[in-house]
């Protein structure tokens, strides 16, 4: 029985590696280049550097409800961006009237503020290509791709609708995303022509189906092991090939399991089983649903001419209304309410109110003002700011809360999206406090790990290259 039970992990395993090893060489080689090189991305801040400044006016009309409401100035003209129940929309904001698309001209004009040369458009976009399948932009098409004709071979996406950048490549991140985050993600644009859901399920099953391969891996390798240690070696395996990959996988087979479950763990939720969801909170709950655009009372006008402004966008946080007002080099609050414009920041009790707000007033709320990373607020990046407004909720989700005391912004975290952090990128990426303040030990760390995991995949590649060789010659001879 044993026996039996041995031989059909042996066979799984086989077939499984035959199928899924290429895969998986390709994920730990990628994996070495996203160590340095990630799929490239527009920020805020580079958005705001090349936008236009928005025009000092006392005619900027407020729509009479709204979702979310922002101000730029595009083409020479300042605009009103406007999401409500039924979609989003961009306005004149001098006379309220709907701006379906921008012209050619306009689009041209606005490409030029990304370049001192004169840029060139390579293509009308109706669908998605390679580099805007981060960004989904489904409401922006037809979008328009130049070239900026800069010597770094810069090439530029804008939306039709409302000229936003959507996305910036030059030769190196284009080189650099085909060898690492393109084929790292599975970034094939027929997955995501449509929209996340094909690609996510392939993705998941993809990983599904190299987690079962490499615990048939573990288990026939530790039974190997087991056997040939009552014998007085290390392995049974006399071919060099098969005997690294046996020695390998024992070492680093713990690691590409938990390396490929983490992958599978970026797109799948922690089971709620194991960390229930009680109250349904989010992020979102530190703002309405609805504007309430009346309590704006400060003049537009005047935020506008205190600053080069590039962007301000309306903010309810704890029923109070704020300016959230973007330069070339920062961002920050206004009160809205106030007589006169000037820079506000959070206090911790403002940050505790507004969290005690959206819970039970029995419900006992702590808020700490951070200036280290803690184990759920950290970025290896140093992208997420600090101070930090840390306020934690006793409630059944140990709801916590991250309030970005400058701006506003906010990161939420229940039990079960701390198990998800720790099962994601607490495994894939040692994203951890110890790990951001000691760099160079975590690349070591991942260095070791990943190159241990490519000898496994790569000796596991050529022996289901040979197997398959095999079972086609074996096939050709039984069909003569």
């Amino acid at each position: 029985m044993a026996k039996n039970v041995g031989r059909l992990f042996i066979n799984l395993h086989r077939i499984l590696g035959t199928v899924l090893s290429i895969l998986f060489l390709m994920w730990f080689l990628s994996g070495m280049v996203m160590m340095y090189h990630t799929y490239p991305s527009l920020t805020m801040q580079q958005r705001m550097q090349h936008a236009e400044s928005l025009q000092v006016s006392d005619s900027l009309c407020l729509p009479a409800s709204a979702q979310s409401v922002a101000f730029e100035s595009v083409a020479g003209r300042n605009v009103c961006l406007v999401k409500t129940m039924q979609g989003e929309m961009m306005l004149d904001a001098r006379t309220g009237q709907r701006i379906s698309e921008l012209t050619p001209e306009e689009l041209m004009s606005v490409a030029s503020r990304w370049t001192s040369a004169t840029p060139t458009l390579i293509e009308t976009l109706q669908e998605i290509d390679v580099w805007l399948i981060g960004v989904m932009p489904f409401s922006d098409f037809p979008v328009y791709h130049y070239a900026l004709n800069d010597g770094q071979g810069s090439e530029l996406y804008l939306s039709s609708r409302t000229g936003r950048a959507l996305q910036l490549t030059d030769s190196s991140s284009r080189f650099w995303a085909w060898v690492g985050a393109i084929p790292h993600w599975i970034y094939i644009k027929q997955l995501r022509a449509t929209g996340r859901q094909p690609w996510t399920d392939v993705v998941l099953w993809l990983s599904g189906f190299g987690i079962f391969m490499v615990l048939t891996g573990l288990f026939v390798g530790i039974r190997s092991l087991w056997m040939s240690r009552r014998r007085g070696s290390l392995s049974p395996y006399a071919r060099p090939l098969f005997r690294w990959h046996h020695l390998t996988g024992l070492c680093f087979g713990l690691f590409v399991l938990t390396w490929i479950f983490s992958g599978f763990m970026s797109l799948a939720d922690a089971p709620q089983l194991l960390w229930p969801v009680h109250g349904g909170h989010s992020a979102r709950d530190m703002e309405p649903d609805t504007l309430s655009v009346t309590h704006f009372h400060l003049s537009l006008a005047k935020v506008i001419a205190k600053d080069e402004v590039k962007r301000v966008e309306l903010k309810e946080l704890g029923g109070m209304p704020f300016y959230h007002v973007f330069t070339a080099i920062d961002d920050y609050l206004v009160d809205a309410s106030a007589a006169e414009a000037r820079r506000e920041e959070l206090s911790a009790g403002q940050c505790r109110n507004m969290v005690q707000a959206v819970h039970h007033a029995g419900v006992a709320v702590q808020a700490t003002m951070l200036e280290t990373y803690d184990d759920y607020y950290v970025s290896q990046k140093h992208s997420l700011p600090l101070p930090v407004c840390r306020v934690s909720v006793a409630d059944a989700d140990g709801s916590t809360y991250y309030i970005n005391p400058k701006n506003g912004a906010c990161r939420y975290y229940n039990h079960n999206r701390r198990a998800g952090k720790w099962m994601y990128t607490g495994l894939h990426a040692l994203n951890t406090p110890f790990f951001v303040a000691h760099s160079a030990c975590r690349r070591f760390i991942l260095w070791l790990l990943l190159l241990g995991g490519t000898i496994v995949s790569l000796t596991g590649t050529i022996l289901a290259f040979r197997y398959a060789k095999r079972l086609l010659f074996t096939h050709k001879t039984i069909r003569k």
